[in-house]
């Protein structure tokens, strides 16, 4: 009987250094939980059961019971390496069986699923495509391929708009010339010529003395004012050796005197001819030279004077040639006085024949004033004709006008930046050549060499017809006119005498002033908005785009109730594109084509946003557009009269999105972007992982963009310690343990989740080395027990 009883005590010793041994074997593996061996001893009975100082038979083993006790946690640079703080296990799954494990030592496989050193597959719960975890337990999958854009549907922002912007906006007049001569086709010589009086050849040398005295007088009539000047002259010293020194004499005489006149005296160097020509070129004046023969003696000179001269003193009617003026556009002098919002009035005056663009740069000159210039002509193609020597403004043109007017638009428009800089050609619906030039310069249409025919018509009057190398048509541009705000127009009137075409007609007509928006929105001109800010957009590809929003200040007249206070605009445009709505209302074709996107918004006295006097802010008319300016493919818009609305359908079916400015606020401080969300992104690879404490799983992208891919599940028992371990430091769910209360990390009585660390083994080393030596004491005493009933039964065998 001790000899079994001692077996048993080896037997149970050997168990617990098998176990011992376990657990100082798994002393670093990560999750592993220590166990160890209970004893019970063993009592023989019978039927009628036993004494009370029955002898024991020996020990057996109770149970092998698992430690659950917390293991230390150790810091890796892994984020999938996942450590359980608390109660709970990691619920995985190998070849269809469920089992469950604290060693968090997971990655990905080839297929984005997590899993663990043995393959076996993480559990939890997986979220969908906006990040909502559902409850349904499966594998974990991060999708390792690139991210799908996704298109924006969505804006959110709010602001701060300062409270003391001022209104940039204010409302002006404006005007243009309205004159008769305006625009009107002008004939006449391409180049001025000069009035001349020719007293013919005369003799020289001429001495002049107190007894050869000559005594004349030179006058000058204006052909404008029609005032005569004159000048007497006496000639009673020197000498003229030749035509041109007596030429020289008189016109001494003219420029010394206290008034002279505005002719000069000349002589011909071929002929000899002594003539007299006016200065003014292009004037046809009336010039006279009047013989005072009282007082003069007779000579050459005397002589050739009077040959031109009558006793009444009148030119003779065939010796006299006026000038022609060069072609003009006939504009008249014409006076504007204009007072300014100070009441200081300024007056401008318009030289005759100047032309628009020197009239608007002169204008432009004077305070609260501007103005633009810009003329037309129109060459009608049925007359036209070219030799070859045709010119605009001087510049030569071959195109032949036939079988149209293409080749000579084209010729023009090719030096519209060059020789004809701002003329620009094009064909109407009749077929005939328009002719423009944006800066407002005169058109002349000259020929070098007779032959060719062009008739040139303009906005007013007949058209006229050039075909000689003489003549020209000229025909000078309009003048618009803009007021500032404060600035109008007291006195509008020709200059007297009234001389050519009018520039204005009556100020006092309806309709002549027009109220016009002076600084108006303008996206390219920072002068014309408030605050401006960007926001990245995506269309349907992942193609980004920025949208800019500027914020105009809009004004306020309590007398005028169309108007409220705190009201401003916001203007949208993407990519410097319109995208607002087309206006159906407009002409073809630009009742089909992008305006500029507008919302009102309003605040409330407190400075915070109206959202019922707000706009809705719905973009509806936006293209995507590449660099180049081409569309890029992706979804186009949809707008409101094609049933675009709010809210924007998921998935989106058309570019459209919306801004939602709640929360936005105009205090009086400096402008401020306050917050600003999008839900689009462009394409995106996988960068990282993270892992909250609750298990939430985020995949991180290149794009900047984090998803919600699942969270990790964790499992608890009512009892833990029935798990059946079954290697791999995995458990496997038995009768003893219930059912698994499955879970998210935080909730009930489940413990949080830490990632980056592993949870170590739970294994003390020293006392499981001092049970290591216990074990081997315990086993070494019954093996001595065996020996002492061994040698106690060799002493009865030994009895004789």
């Amino acid at each position: 009987m001790s000899f079994n009883t001692a077996l048993s005590g080896i037997r149970a010793a050997n168990t617990d250094l098998q176990v011992t041994g376990n657990n100082i074997a798994n002393a670093s593996t990560v999750g592993f939980k220590s166990s160890r061996a209970e004893f019970g001893d063993v009592y023989t009975s019978t039927l009628l059961g036993g004494g009370s100082n029955t002898a024991g038979s020996g020990v057996t083993i109770q149970n092998i019971r698992q430690q659950f006790t917390q293991g230390n946690l150790k810091f890796t640079q892994n984020e999938l390496d996942l450590s359980v703080n608390g109660e709970g296990f990691f619920v995985v799954e190998k070849n269809g069986e469920r089992l469950y494990t604290r060693a968090g030592t997971f990655g990905l496989d080839k297929d984005g699923y997590i899993v663990n050193g043995t393959g076996s597959l993480l559990q939890g719960f997986a979220a969908d495509a906006d990040g909502n975890v559902s409850g349904v337990l499966g594998d974990l999958r991060v999708d390792v391929s690139s991210q799908a854009p996704r298109q924006t549907t969505g804006v959110n922002a709010s602001f701060n708009l300062d409270a003391n912007e001022t209104v940039l906006e204010t409302t002006g007049q404006r005007f243009a010339t309205n004159g008769t001569g305006v625009n009107e086709a002008q004939t006449g010589a391409k180049t001025a010529t000069t009035t001349v009086l020719n007293l013919g050849a005369i003799a020289t040398p001429i001495t002049f003395s107190g007894t050869n005295t000559t005594a004349f007088t030179i006058s000058r009539t204006d052909p404008i004012t029609l005032a005569t000047d004159d000048v007497d002259l006496v000639l009673n010293s020197g000498s003229a050796s030749s035509p041109a020194a007596l030429a020289n004499l008189i016109n001494s005489a003219n420029f010394d005197s206290a008034n002279p006149v505005n002719v000069e005296a000349f002589a011909d160097p071929v002929t000899g001819q002594i003539g007299f020509r006016d200065l003014a070129t292009g004037v046809a004046s009336t010039v006279a030279v009047t013989i005072d023969a009282a007082n003069s003696d007779a000579n050459a000179l005397t002589t050739a004077i009077n040959g031109v001269s009558t006793a009444a003193g009148t030119p003779h009617p065939t010796a006299h040639t006026a000038g022609i003026p060069e072609v003009t556009n006939n504009y008249g002098s014409h006076t504007l006085v204009i007072r300014g919002p100070n009441g200081t009035d300024v007056t401008y005056i318009s030289e005759y024949g100047a032309s628009a663009d020197e009239t608007a740069s002169e204008l432009n000159s004077l305070a609260g004033v501007s103005a633009t210039a810009s003329t037309e002509a129109t060459l009608l193609a049925s007359t036209f004709s070219n030799n070859g020597s045709f010119r605009i403004n001087g510049v030569n043109l071959t195109s032949t006008g036939l079988p149209d007017m293409t080749a000579l638009r084209d010729e023009i428009n090719a030096l519209s930046s060059s020789t004809l800089f701002g003329i620009s050609a094009s064909i109407d619906d009749a077929g005939n050549l328009l002719v423009e030039s944006a800066t407002g310069r005169d058109l002349e249409f000259t020929f070098d060499t007779a032959g060719g025919n062009a008739e040139i018509q303009g906005s007013q009057g007949i058209p006229q017809v050039v075909n000689d190398a003489v003549n020209g048509v000229k025909i000078g541009g309009e003048v618009t006119i803009t007021l500032q705000e404060g600035y109008s127009i007291v006195s509008s009137e020709p200059t007297v005498p009234v001389f050519g075409g009018s520039l204005f007609g009556s100020t006092n007509v309806p309709n002549f002033f027009t109220d016009i928006p002076i600084n108006a929105f303008n996206p390219i001109d920072q002068k014309t908005f408030n605050h401006a800010t960007n926001t990245v957009v995506y269309d349907s590809l992942g193609n980004s785009h920025v949208m800019r929003q500027y914020f105009v200040k809009e004004p306020y007249d309590p007398a005028d109730p169309t108007t409220s206070p705190n009201h401003w605009t916001m203007y949208v445009q993407i990519d410097g594109q319109n995208v607002g709505d087309p206006d159906p209302t407009l002409p073809s074709p630009q009742n089909t084509q992008p305006t500029m996107a507008s919302f009102n918004i309003h605040f409330t006295p407190d400075g915070n946003i109206d959202p019922f006097r707000t706009d809705a802010m719905l973009i509806s008319n936006w293209t995507p557009i590449g660099e180049d300016g081409q569309p890029l493919g992706g979804l186009g818009p949809l707008n409101v009269l094609q049933g675009g609305t709010i809210p924007v359908a998921e998935p989106p079916a058309s570019s459209n999105f919306q801004i939602d400015l709640s929360g936005s606020t105009q205090f009086g401080s400096v402008f401020a972007v306050e917050e600003l969300d999008q839900n689009g992104y462009a394409t995106g690879r996988l960068a990282g992982l993270d892992i909250s404490n609750t298990g939430i799983v985020f995949a991180r992208f290149t794009n900047g963009e984090a998803q919600v891919l699942g969270q990790v599940a964790l499992a608890n028992f009512s009892s833990v310690e029935g798990l059946k371990p079954v290697g791999d430091t995995m458990w496997a769910q038995t009768f003893e343990t219930g059912e698994a209360i499955i879970g998210a990390p935080g909730s009930a009585q489940l413990g949080n989740i830490t990632a980056g660390a592993v949870e170590e083994s739970n294994v003390d080393l020293s006392e499981q080395l001092v049970n290591l030596i216990i074990a081997q004491r315990n086993y070494q005493a019954n093996a001595k027990t065996i020996e002492t009933a061994n040698a106690t039964t060799q002493t009865i065998i030994n009895l004789r």
